[in-house]
């Protein structure tokens, strides 16, 4: 038997696979290290290492080829596994956007129409498509859908299947269904069916539906859908197999049909109230049932003014339709809260823009340039101030890393040191969880526009240093060629951002490149094909001035770390991001 390398050992920067072309981990997904987003080459991918207590290697390899075969829009691709006598994992492509739980927060009370057709469209699409072929996703839930402009994207597909079991490490247990609890666990395309409908009943009316009893807590009527396709619903969301739907096409088809039909107003207050009260008491003695049935309408019929209540008009329902908020509307500064309590660093709103990026005064390297234009079609949320030791060893202490040294020169309110790109990584993923926002590193776009703030000077205050405006060797602090100086001493930017020149120099999210050729015109991460550099911005208190203008860029290997290198923090402003005004 293979003695395989024991997954909960693993470590950020650590490669595994072949020598030749590794994959470099980046940081955990789940508590237990079984499952990674790596890189290799510049492109991420998740990695899902076998687990010896969860079933056998062979099903393992048969199930990951398996599944590399499903190919769809609406799925993430999955890809051929790496087996040897070290390393065993299968490897799927990273999905942007953010999870379907953190989406539905911004509708507690039910998505719109519109909304619940565009994410589940061409999930249900996918779903009936590969239940053909007799695979089925297997653990349906509100992690394994993923938000990309609107859309529904299914990840993980197929990943759990090996298992002898799939358990609430896999799966959130309010999805499973009736076959899952059994003592021999079933699972077939019928159980991809139940978790859809209870996903979808949970986008309708709210995730927090998904903690009642179905048989007992629905409505009897959804204001945005006509009783006879809201009934149809709930009995395609009982329990037993039977009841399942066997097309999700068909499901979805009948609620686009309500879309734009008007309300019947046909089902009266009374009929729903006898209707709701057998629904739920279907199970007990019919002969009790049958009285309080004839009680209810004998009410209905024989109330006072019974007559004039018949005789009124309609009443429509007015349905308020949820506004997207505008760039315009959000809030300038935000500091959003951490589950574990407290809030994550304070981000600035920066707006969509067109600047000239590179060396624009004749003072760098040859890496500067040539100068471009550069679009930021997009705002984005960027950290007022460099990330501290406060904020950063939060982190490190609740998630069991190592705390990294001050050199002796204090933590608080300072900026972090010695950290290096993968550890920065790491920060941004677990502020991601924390918020269920979606936060990572500044694209080098990014960077050097809110460095710059409209300017084409070395620095956003002129071509040469002044004091009290940044902390490097000779720029006039009491902090200069000592060590870093408190976040926020010096002057802030028109952003409104700090210590963007000298204090600490910043990690990138980007690949390192050798000059601006070929590089993009328009915001996003520039990766490449290797990747074995990143890039750094800013300057620090060591350098000298000219290091730390805007257009200064320097590579470094990213596990590197120095006691003049930090970081700060991008937040990204999903569509249909509905954030409460915080500043």
């Amino acid at each position: 038997m293979n003695d395989f390398y024991d997954h909960t050992k693993l470590k950020i920067g650590q490669q595994v696979g072949v020598e030749l072309d590794p994959y470099i981990l980046n940081y955990p997904m789940d508590e237990k290290k079984s499952t990674w987003v790596a890189d290799q080459g510049g492109r991420p991918f998740v990695l899902r290492f076998f687990q010896p207590n969860k079933g056998k290697v062979d099903t393992f390899l048969q199930n990951a080829r398996k599944y590399a075969t499903v190919k769809h829009s609406a799925v993430t691709p999955n890809y051929p596994p790496f087996y040897s006598n070290l390393w065993v994992f299968s490897c799927s492509a990273v999905c942007g956007g953010e999870n379907l739980y953190s989406f539905l927060g911004k509708y507690p009370d039910g998505a719109p129409l519109n909304v619940v057709i565009s994410l589940f469209d061409n999930i249900a699409k996918a779903l009936d498509q590969i239940h053909q072929n007799n695979l089925f996703h297997g653990h349906l839930d509100l992690s394994s859908i993923h938000v990309v402009n609107g859309l529904g994207l299914m990840t993980g597909f197929g990943a759990h299947n090996w298992m002898d079991r799939i358990g609430e490490d896999e799966m959130d247990p309010r999805l499973f269904p009736p076959e899952y609890l059994k003592t021999k666990q079933q699972r077939t395309i019928a159980s991809d069916r139940f978790a859809f409908m209870k996903l979808l009943i949970a986008t309708l009316l709210g995730e927090s539906i998904l903690d009642k009893d179905f048989s007992t807590s629905l409505p009897d009527s959804h204001p945005l859908l006509s009783d006879a396709v809201w009934n149809r619903l709930l009995d395609w969301s009982r329990e037993g197999v039977q009841h399942r739907p066997k097309s999700l096409i068909e499901v979805i088809r009948m609620i686009r049909a309500d879309l734009y039909k008007p309300q019947s107003g046909s089902y009266s207050p009374a009929k729903k109230a006898v209707k709701g009260y057998v629904r739920r008491n279907q199970s007990k003695i019919i002969i009790a049932s049958t009285v309080l049935i004839s009680s209810v309408i004998a009410a209905a019929v024989l109330w006072p003014n019974s007559e004039e209540i018949v005789e009124e008009a309609p009443v429509a329902i007015k349905v308020e339709e949820t506004e997207e908020p505008t760039f315009e509307a959000l809030p300038q500064i935000l500091e959003e809260p951490l589950i574990s309590g407290g809030t994550a660093p304070k981000i600035e709103k920066i707006p969509p823009s067109t600047f000239l990026m590179g060396d624009q005064n004749r003072m760098g390297d040859d890496n500067e340039k040539p100068v471009h234009e550069v679009e930021i079609p997009n705002g984005f949320y960027i950290s007022k101030y460099e990330v501290t030791f406060d904020q950063y060893d939060k982190f490190a202490k609740e998630t069991g890393r190592d705390l990294p040294p001050d050199n002796g020169w204090g933590r608080g309110q300072r900026p972090v040191i010695n950290v290096s790109w993968y550890d920065a990584k790491a920060y941004t993923a677990w502020l991601s969880n924390q918020t269920n926002a979606e936060y990572r590193l500044p694209t080098e776009i990014e960077w050097e526009y809110s460095a710059r703030a409209d300017s084409n000077t070395a620095f956003w205050y002129g071509n040469t240093v002044r004091a009290g405006y940044s902390v490097c060797d000779s720029c006039g602090s009491q902090w200069d060629g000592i060590s870093t100086g408190p976040v926020g001493s010096q002057a802030s930017n028109p952003l409104g951002l700090f210590d963007m020149h000298g204090n600490v120099a910043e990690w990138i999210e980007d690949c390192y490149h050798d000059s601006y050729e070929g590089a993009p015109t328009k915001n996003q991460v520039w990766l490449a094909n290797q990747c074995d550099t990143r890039v750094i911005k800013g300057g620090s208190w060591f350098d000298i001035p000219r290091v730390g203008r805007s257009a200064t860029r320097y590579r470094a290997e990213p596990d590197l770390k120095a006691s003049n290198w930090g970081f700060r923090i991008v937040r990204i402003i999903q569509e249909n991001d509905n954030i409460a005004k915080s500043e």
